[in-house]
C-alpha cells in the first residue's frame, strides 16, 4: 500500500497590514493516499511533514497555524491549505521580561485600547474642584417677611445635583504562558487597584471580565477588562432623615456619611504578572 507523502509545499500568498505580516497561506500537495471515504482527508493531514495545529510558521514566530484544509484533486492526491495568522492581532506576550534590580524592571511593556466617554449620574455628595475630601451640597433660601409659611426665615437644605462623569475602558489582550487562567481570573475579577495605576489613585479602576482560550500548552490566549470611576468603586452610606427623604444638614464625615472600603484591592501589576504600558 503507498504511503501518503508530501510531494510539494509552496507559498500562495501573504496578507501585511501596517507592516506586519498577519496571514501566510501555504500549499501542500500530498500523494500516496489510499481509502474511499472521509479517513483518506485524515490521512493528508497525518502525512510526514504536514505541520501540526498551533506551530508556529518558521522565521515569523508570531503566525500560528490556525487552519489546515483539506481537498481531494485526485483519487490519491489531496491539496492541503496551511492557514497562519496572528489570532486576529493577538500575539503580544502578556509576561514580564528580566528581573527587578538596580537597572529597573527591564520589564516586557504590554500595550492596551482605552476608550473614554462621559456619563450623567446624580449625586449629593462631591469633592471640591474634584478632589480632596467628600462633602454634602448644602443650599440655603431666606424666605421674603410677608412669606405667610416661613417669613424671613433661611432655610437650609442637601441637595442633589446630576453631573458629568468621565468614564473610561482599558482592554488588554495577548499570549500568557499559564497552566491556571483561572487562578489569575479569581484574583482579579471584581477587585480594585491598591495603588496608582493608568495615572489614576487607588479604587478607581475595577477588573470587570477576564477570558480565557488554550492555545498551544501552556500557552493561553487571555483578555482583560478594566472599568474606571472617578469617586472610586468603593461606596459612601448617607444618614436619611425619614421625614423629608434627604440628607439633614451637619452630618459629620465618618458618622453621617461613611466612605465603605468595601472592594478587594489589589496590585494589579503583581497580579496581571506584566507591566502596562502608563501603569508605572
Amino acid at each position: 500500500m503507498p504511503k501518503a507523502h508530501i510531494d510539494e509545499i509552496k507559498t500562495l500568498s501573504m496578507k501585511e497590514r501596517w507592516g506586519v505580516v498577519e496571514e501566510v497561506r501555504r500549499l501542500a500537495i500530498v500523494t500516496g493516499l489510499s481509502g474511499v471515504d472521509w479517513s483518506v482527508m485524515y490521512q493528508a493531514l497525518m502525512a510526514a511533514g504536514i505541520p501540526d495545529r498551533n506551530t508556529f510558521l518558521e522565521g515569523a514566530s508570531h503566525l500560528h497555524l490556525v487552519d489546515r484544509n483539506v481537498k481531494m484533486v485526485d483519487r490519491d492526491t489531496a491539496h492541503v491549505e496551511l492557514v497562519y495568522g496572528m489570532y486576529n492581532d493577538r500575539g503580544q506576550l502578556l509576561e514580564w521580561v528580566g528581573e527587578f534590580g538596580g537597572g529597573g524592571w527591564g520589564q516586557n511593556v504590554v500595550a492596551g485600547k482605552m476608550q473614554a466617554s462621559v456619563e450623567q449620574k446624580p449625586t449629593n455628595i462631591y469633592r471640591e474642584g474634584g478632589s480632596g475630601p467628600e462633602q454634602l451640597i448644602v443650599v440655603d433660601h431666606t424666605y421674603p417677611p410677608d412669606d405667610p409659611d416661613y417669613g424671613g426665615r433661611t432655610i437650609h437644605q442637601t441637595g442633589e445635583v446630576n453631573v458629568y462623569i468621565p468614564q473610561r475602558s482599558f482592554h488588554i489582550e495577548g499570549i500568557k504562558y499559564t497552566t491556571a487562567p483561572w487562578m489569575i481570573a479569581n484574583d482579579l475579577i471584581g477587585a480594585v487597584n491598591a495603588f496608582f495605576w493608568m495615572g489614576q489613585p487607588p479604587c478607581t479602576w475595577m477588573c470587570t471580565e477576564v477570558t480565557w482560550e488554550p492555545r498551544q500548552w501552556p500557552a493561553t490566549f487571555m483578555s482583560f477588562n478594566f472599568q474606571h470611576n472617578p469617586d472610586t468603586w468603593n461606596p459612601t452610606a448617607v444618614f436619611i432623615d425619614d421625614r423629608t427623604g434627604k440628607p439633614p444638614i451637619g452630618l459629620e464625615p465618618g458618622i453621617g456619611y461613611k466612605y465603605i472600603p468595601y472592594h478587594r484591592e489589589v496590585d494589579f501589576n503583581l497580579a496581571l504578572g506584566f507591566a502596562v504600558m502608563g501603569s508605572l
